[in-house]
């Protein structure tokens, strides 16, 4: 990787590596499936060039995901976070503030 890569770039480097392995696409696929060069994403990945955020989109999707995931800081617990978030807003304003209270209680 190239040694001025800066730490937001290595993050999306990183985010993009781990969800293109998870999806089980080599760089190489997953180049041809967002219809680039063979070797457009080990660029990326290689830290020779950044991706127009159109492009990181277009490899967020085809990778299965979205980019609310991608950019959740603790990616390991996304979907329980996102359900606990899901059942949360179905509360009663009531409920939401009990929830809240026992949270800060179980601390």
């Amino acid at each position: 990787m190239k040694k001025d890569v800066t730490p937001n770039q290595k993050f999306l480097i990183d985010r993009l590596g781990m969800m293109r392995t998870r999806a089980g696409l080599s760089a190489r696929e997953l180049s041809g499936r967002i219809d680039r060069s063979k070797a457009y994403i080990s660029k990326f990945e290689g830290g020779e060039l950044t991706l127009p955020s159109e492009v990181l989109l277009d490899a967020i999707e085809t990778c299965g995901s979205t980019p609310e995931e991608f950019f959740f800081e603790d990616i390991a617990n996304y979907k329980e976070a996102k359900e606990v978030f899901e059942l949360y807003k179905k509360l009663t304003p009531e409920n939401k503030a009990r929830v809240i209270d026992l949270m800060k209680n179980l601390k």
